[in-house]
């Protein structure tokens, strides 16, 4: 079995811990457009970010992205 990274689940998961976009960039030490490019899709987080991101939302760096089985 083969895994493709779909949508990314940031806005999602972002609204669920009750974040605005500049309290997650601030803490993840990136710009808003940084953040708003890894929800529109437009960039993907490198690996390092993704479990930044993990660990402030207190998440998995699995759950960022939605995972497409091919």
């Amino acid at each position: 079995m083969a895994l493709r990274k779909g949508k990314c689940r940031l806005s999602l998961i972002l609204t669920d811990r009750r974040m605005n976009q500049a309290e997650f960039a601030r803490r993840m030490g990136v710009t808003e457009g940084t953040v708003s490019k890894w929800k529109s899709g437009t960039s993907e987080m490198r690996f390092n970010h993704a479990v930044l991101a993990a660990r402030i939302l207190n998440c998995s760096a699995e759950d960022l992205y939605e995972w497409i089985e091919c």
